[in-house]
């Protein structure tokens, strides 16, 4: 029984992660789960927003392989089947890109991780299956045939719909000021006012080490500049199934850039995966950079057997980076009550919906259902306060 006016869990941010740990921390049986939100749900200033993101097994490292593969056998079909929309599309991914390039890192971790699906080819094999691109440097490409394209914004409104249909307290417009950790229960200061919970989960995406100070030395924010663009085809061409995901896997001095298929608006999606050691106040919105949009067109230009057309649109998005680029996933040090999610470096929203059974885990029984997460737990562990 929660103590008078307190909820059995608070999660603090409505992106992808605290959504779908609002929606387990409901499933599991938590009474009175509540959702914070600083903005309005489903706003464009942090991390979750935008048409289309891309899932794969393809990954640098195997623990993240086989996390992924628990998302995709488990936690993806699950909300898909409880929300009744298709939220995952199937498109090919391809990984490419020079010697000096990470290619042969990616590739022995998915060999390690026992990944099925991932086939290596030579580059001309490469160009007869996928014709829209030139390979002109690769010196070889992984064709991973479980990639697919993740409708982003259907996955937020699926699971909003699955919170208020499991009767999650959602409050927007709320910023929280602070909290109390050790408090019992703890303390959420918001400028609404004081809230209380039994334990909390705080997703607050760019903002985090606001609220986990500790976390400031570990964190950095970047703002990524992603564009849309027309190519000179036949547009049916463009759509996930015939268009493939892709991953240029470039020196260290080029960087790796990405790309999908078109989906949700017109153009191929892509952009420079940027997590250097800037850090961004995430409260300003200078929008998009013409530099780093002209620098992806470039990329493209190279990389295409087809002429690049007009760029039709331009965003941002934030990363929360770590240096190393691994989650941030586990109890506060001293205080097993509060649950962090955080710093996925840009590579997050395919494990949304895991993500969210993790922290819910964590945040009630304090450890997991997954081996994969348990086995790497120190992985993602908080630093010390």
């Amino acid at each position: 029984m929660n103590p008078p006016g307190a909820f059995g869990a608070l999660v603090v941010g409505g992106g992808v992660n605290g959504l779908a740990a609002a929606w387990q921390l409901a499933s599991m049986g938590v009474e009175r789960v509540a959702l914070v939100e600083r903005f309005r749900l489903h706003h464009g200033y942090g991390s979750s927003h935008g048409y289309g993101r891309i899932t794969r097994s393809t990954y640098s490292d195997a623990r993240y392989v086989r996390l992924v593969r628990v998302a995709h056998e488990h936690d993806w079909p699950r909300l898909e089947a409880d929300s009744g929309r298709t939220l995952i599309h199937h498109a090919d991914g391809i990984f490419f890109g020079p010697a000096d390039g990470d290619l042969e890192l990616w590739a022995a971790a998915v060999a390690s991780a026992g990944a099925t699906g991932v086939e290596r080819i030579g580059p001309d094999e490469a160009r007869r299956r996928f014709p829209l691109f030139a390979f002109p440097d690769a010196h070889a490409v992984l064709h991973d045939h479980t990639g697919g394209v993740v409708a982003a914004a259907d996955t937020l409104l699926a699971l909003d719909r699955c919170c208020r249909i499991a009767g999650v307290h959602v409050l927007e417009e709320t910023r929280v000021l602070g909290l109390e950790p050790g408090a019992d229960p703890i303390v959420v200061d918001t400028d609404r006012g004081r809230l209380l919970a039994e334990r909390v989960v705080v997703t607050a995406g760019a903002w985090v080490s606001q609220l986990v100070p500790s976390l400031a030395v570990r964190t950095s924010v970047q703002r990524q500049h992603v564009g849309y663009f027309g190519l000179g085809t036949d547009p049916a061409a463009l759509r996930p199934g015939r268009f493939p995901l892709w991953v240029y896997l470039g020196s260290p001095a080029s960087g790796l850039y990405y790309g999908l298929p078109e989906f949700g608006r017109p153009g191929i999606k892509a952009a420079l995966h940027g997590v250097g050691a800037g850090d961004d106040d995430p409260d300003q919105h200078p929008g998009p950079s013409p530099a780093a949009i002209a620098d992806v067109r470039r990329l493209l230009g190279e990389q295409l057997a087809v002429k690049l057309g007009d760029t039709l649109h331009s965003e941002t998005c934030l990363y929360t980076n770590t240096p190393d680029e691994h989650f941030l996933i586990g109890p506060l040090p001293g205080f097993p009550r509060v649950v962090v999610g955080s710093a996925c470096s840009g590579h997050g929203f395919k494990f949304g919906p895991l993500t969210g059974r993790l922290l819910a885990e964590l945040a009630v029984h304090g450890r997991t259902s997954v081996p994969e997460f348990e086995d790497a737990r120190d992985t993602f562990a908080l630093p010390g306060a």
